[in-house]
């Protein structure tokens, strides 16, 4: 068989292979969330934007960052995520932003952001209740992984690694448990 007799059998194989792994599932049992069209491109960029700040963080995990991971989480996931970001984005620093979330939180205000209707100005308001109580799952994962991430000696020991790992994997199980579930139309 010549080479252009193969690479033509290569590529009926390979399209026919892409023709078959694109058709939609029979039956995706996950729950449907219907969106309006503009909120959806933005609830969809927004867990893009997650899966992004889970890149970051582990690059600075590898780099032995913690405190730097800390601040991702802390920053781009934790409650309130939008206005701490807009803070960051606006000039100010990673230790800026916590300080000011710090006296905001001292002061009873952003506490239970995006919990319930009507609080916050997330999308989460604006989405059924147990969708939401996973979204809040993800913060509260999002937390504790920048507590511990905190807690990290500098240089980090091996039992830091152990512990970070530990808690960034509540995280994913958050994203994964979500995913699992739910799905947006």
């Amino acid at each position: 068989m010549n080479i252009a007799k193969l690479a033509f059998h290569f590529i009926l194989v390979a399209s026919l292979f892409l023709v078959g792994t694109t058709a939609p599932l029979a039956s995706d049992e996950r729950k449907a969330i219907s969106l309006p069209p503009d909120m959806k491109d933005r609830f969809l960029a927004e867990m893009r934007g997650h899966m992004g700040n889970l890149d970051d963080i582990i690059a600075a995990i590898a780099e032995g960052e913690f405190r730097e991971a800390a601040d991702t989480a802390e920053i781009q996931m934790d409650f309130g995520h939008s206005m701490w970001s807009a803070l960051q984005e606006s000039g100010m620093s990673s230790e800026q932003v916590m300080q000011m979330k710090k006296q905001m939180q001292a002061n009873g205000m952003g506490q239970g952001m995006g919990q319930g209707v009507g609080m916050g100005k997330g999308m989460g308001r604006q989405m059924p209740d147990d969708f939401r109580a996973m979204g809040a799952s993800f913060h509260e994962a999002a937390q504790a992984f920048a507590a511990r991430a905190r807690q990290s000696e500098n240089p980090p020991s091996s039992d830091d690694y152990k512990g970070v790992m530990e808690a960034l994997q509540g995280v994913t199980a958050a994203c994964r448990g979500c995913h699992e579930a739910f799905r947006v139309e």
